[in-house]
Parts: structure tokens; sequence; C-alpha cells
């Protein structure tokens, strides 16, 4: 008996290991879609309005206003509508939806519902990130946080960063976040010094 539950113990602990994992996995997922999702709406933007307009400009995260452009044009819907007691939709917005701290990732909401009163700071190390071709030179600065001149060929880049909630490149050069979800791929970024 005590063999059978000295097994049972080990099959438990190896489950638990695996969910986390599996947990993360999930939530790295998440994030990378929706950097896509969100790269794709802006390009999007871009063909639409051919420029980047005022709001858009000075902005280096999806914030309440820049998810608010999106909205306004229809390229990312971020809502969802109250329902009645039947179940049936009332054609009401639900506030609720639309996230009090802009788009957050994945750890961001999960943050958020462990602890509804969640502060501003601790909002904006979750939000996704984004740079956009101003000048329209084909390349996107990395800007902050980056090697110092890594480009990258597009019009946005967008990222989410991770579970630390930092800009984690690695360090001695390297041109890629370590933990960070990427709307690019690594093909597309070229040093500006030529490296």
């Amino acid at each position: 008996m005590l063999v059978v539950i000295g097994i049972l113990g080990l099959l438990a602990a190896a489950l638990v290991g695996s969910f986390s994992h599996i947990k993360m996995t999930a939530r790295q997922a998440q994030a990378q879609a929706l950097a896509s999702e969100t790269a794709t709406a802006l390009s999007l933007y871009l063909q639409q309005e051919r420029g980047w307009g005022d709001v858009l400009m000075s902005k280096d995260e999806m914030d309440k206003e820049a998810c608010q452009v999106l909205q306004e044009k229809r390229l990312f819907d971020l809502t969802t509508y109250k329902r009645d007691s039947s179940g049936n939709l009332t054609g009401e917005i639900n506030a609720e939806s639309l996230d009090r701290h802009g788009l957050l990732d994945p750890w961001g909401r999960a943050l958020l519902r462990a602890n509804p009163d969640m502060g501003e700071s601790d909002a904006a190390k979750h939000r996704l990130q984004i740079r956009l071709d101003t000048d329209f030179d084909g390349y996107v600065d990395a800007g902050e946080g980056a090697p110092e001149g890594l480009k990258i060929r597009g019009s946005v880049l967008v990222w989410s960063r991770g579970p630390d909630g930092k800009d984690d490149f690695e360090e001695q050069g390297g041109r890629y976040p370590k933990d960070d979800r990427l709307s690019w791929n690594h093909g597309q970024a070229r040093a500006e010094t030529g490296k």
C-alpha cells in the first residue's frame, strides 16, 4: 500500500510540473498571437490612412488611446457585450472588457485578475510595446533597451515584454529578447553598423 501511495505521489508531482510548463507555453502562444494581430492591425491602419496620425506617432505602447484609434477604424475589436439573465446579447458594451490599462499581454491580464487594484505602473510593464517606421525608410529602430543601431525591416514592431515585464534583449550584442514575444521574425533584424 505504501509503495502504491509513493508511486501516486511521484505521478502527481510530475503532473504538477508538467501543468505549469503547459500554462507558460499557452501564455507565450497567446502573447505571440496578440503581438502579431496588433502588428497586422497597425499595418492595415497605415495602408488605409497613408500615415500614422498624431495619436499613434507619439506612442511607444498600446495604451487606451492607441487601442481606441484601431477600434474606431474597426481594425481591432476589444469589446464584448453584456448579456441578459437569459443569456441573450443586450447590445450594450461591457465596459469591463475594454481593459482600463490599454492592451495587456497574458501575464498582465493574469496579474489584473489576481489583483483588480493593480497600479498603473504595474500595468505598464505588461502593455504591448510598439515602434513605428515614422520616417518611412523601411526600417524601425528597436529603440531603448535594444543593442545600439539595431533596426528591423518593416513598418511596425510589436512585442510583449514577457513574464518579467522588462525589455530584456540578450547581453553581449544579442539581437533578440530572451523571453519577450515578437511580431517580427529574427531574419528581419540587422545592425545599423553592418554587423
